[in-house]
């Protein structure tokens, strides 16, 4: 008799069956990948570069900003009546008065009857 070779199912599938099996392994690779890629450029940012500032060009840039902010900064008076400030002593003086309890005492106290000798209540009396 022959002896016929039977092919065997599951053994050497092909790429559909090794991207199947491997697939999130390679995804976690690509991810690695591309991660290293974004920290070796982050690090790598300023380079090779080199500050040539002068003290004298330091100074002046500051000076230059300086100006700046003064020119653009109004003064109190500029813009407010002196009379129209708020008098903060006052306030002041408000707020340590302690605050009356009467606008937020109840009209009428809670009744915390026993549930019993309340009356039941339908939806028809609303």
């Amino acid at each position: 008799m022959k002896k016929t070779k039977k092919k065997s199912t599951g053994s050497g599938g092909g790429a559909k069956e090794f991207l199947i099996l491997h697939c999130e392994k390679i995804g976690v690779g690509v991810v690695a990948v591309v991660a290293l890629y974004f920290a070796i450029m982050g690090l790598g940012y300023m380079g090779t570069q080199q500050v040539n500032w002068q003290p004298s060009e330091l100074v002046e840039n500051a000076n230059a900003i300086r100006t700046s902010i003064n020119a653009s900064t109004r003064t109190v008076t500029d813009e407010v009546n002196i009379d129209e400030l708020v008098d903060h002593a006052a306030t002041a003086e408000q707020i340590r008065e302690p605050i009356s309890a009467a606008p937020y005492r109840f009209v009428v106290p809670w009744n915390f009857a026993p549930a019993s000798s309340q009356p039941s209540t339908s939806a028809s009396s609303f």
